[in-house]
């Protein structure tokens, strides 16, 4: 009996790494970046939708564009497909306008749940609708650590690490078109190092305080710009035991690492009156493990 219903966890991302390489000739910026999975999950559910089978349907508990990354995703499949009608339903807990990746996390969701009912497509079909979605959304699709080039749709695999963490997040969102319009690449300083490689090396030998020297993200003097207690963050998060701070993505969320969950537990304390602060860890298996 073919299957109906699908219910798959759409886990979000951090940068444990970012850099801001050139502006390209379409607008997009040229990124190197190292991201990783973490066990923060939106729940997406796809199912056939029954009546209305030659359409799509998107459902979310908080409200969406009425063309978002789901419905741009299932659209696409279905474009290339030919494939029936489905009805999404998406459970937010990933904040949104974070640098989290939600809405590439639950784009990437439908994408595979639609593979899981129909399964039409190849996997290099299927990560070229990733790519056409958005940037963020092959690295969803892949899940656990990966080093993301280009806009971030080439991907090489890196090693998982089980990594402690604490995310936290003040009243602001950031706007990731508004950020990346505000950048002056001319004030970038020069490097003496590569972070993205020396991420990698530090990955390799599996020492969380290793990883938590080598954070880096080149959006992060902008988005102060933004939401200026990013950097008051930071310097809390340290304050209160992290092995090392950073902005994730285009922000605003501020995520340190921790030796250890108890760690973790006691210096969210500090954060009590952030309206956001979540106690978490990375994630090493792979993407979408249903419910």
């Amino acid at each position: 009996m073919t299957e109906q219903r699908i219910i798959l966890n759409a886990p979000a991302k951090i940068n444990l790494t970012l850099e801001v390489l050139k502006k390209r000739t379409d607008g997009y910026h040229d990124l190197r970046t190292v991201m990783h999975s973490i066990d923060v999950c939106d729940t997406v559910t796809v199912e056939l939708s029954g009546a209305n089978g030659d359409g799509i349907i998107v459902e979310c508990t908080t409200p969406l564009p009425p063309v978002n990354t789901a419905f741009t995703a299932a659209r696409l499949f279905r474009e290339k497909t030919g494939c029936g009608g489905v009805r999404i339903q998406i459970k937010k807990r990933i904040p949104s306008e974070a640098g989290l990746g939600g809405a590439s996390a639950d784009a990437a969701a439908v994408l595979h749940g639609m593979q899981q009912l129909f399964g039409s497509i190849s996997r290099d079909e299927l990560y070229d609708i990733a790519k056409r979605v958005g940037a963020d959304v092959p690295f969803c699709l892949h899940g656990g650590c990966a080093l993301c080039e280009g806009i971030g749709e080439k991907l090489t695999p890196a090693p998982s690490a089980a990594l402690p963490l604490l995310l936290v997040r003040g009243n602001r969102g950031i706007s990731t078109g508004a950020l990346f319009r505000s950048l002056d690449l001319g004030k970038k300083p020069a490097r003496t190092c590569d972070p993205s490689s020396a991420m990698l090396n530090a990955l390799e030998q599996g020492s969380p305080a290793d990883i938590a020297a080598g954070l880096q993200n080149d959006l992060l003097p902008a988005a102060v710009g933004f939401a200026p207690e990013i950097d008051r963050y930071i310097a809390a998060m340290q304050d209160a035991g992290a092995l090392g701070a950073s902005m994730t993505g285009s922000g605003s969320v501020v995520f340190g690492i921790f030796s250890d969950m108890d760690s973790a537990k006691r210096a969210e304390r500090a954060f009590w009156d952030c309206p956001v602060h979540i106690v978490c860890e990375t994630m090493s298996r792979q993407p979408f493990e249903a419910h």
